[in-house]
């Protein structure tokens, strides 16, 4: 299965995606004022973000190859 990406509402924020991956949170992107969107990595994580980007469908992009298994080499 992939990663999914999950918009919540929240009153805290205008804008929360959670990140998730067969069901199991992975982390959050945030959008803040000024327009860029952050990805923090872990589910508990709120203070450093891993990637930023002003591009939404470019930082899920990133973070999709992130998160995904690398192959194995032999």
């Amino acid at each position: 299965m992939g990663i999914e990406f999950r918009e919540r509402p929240t009153q805290e924020r205008d804008f929360l995606l959670e990140v998730r991956k067969s069901g199991a949170l992975l982390g959050q992107v945030r959008r803040y004022a000024s327009g860029f969107f952050q990805y923090y990595r872990g589910a508990l994580n709120e203070l450093v973000f891993e990637f930023e980007d002003d591009d939404l469908e470019r930082l899920k992009q990133r973070i999709a190859s992130r998160e995904a298994p690398a192959a194995l080499t032999y």
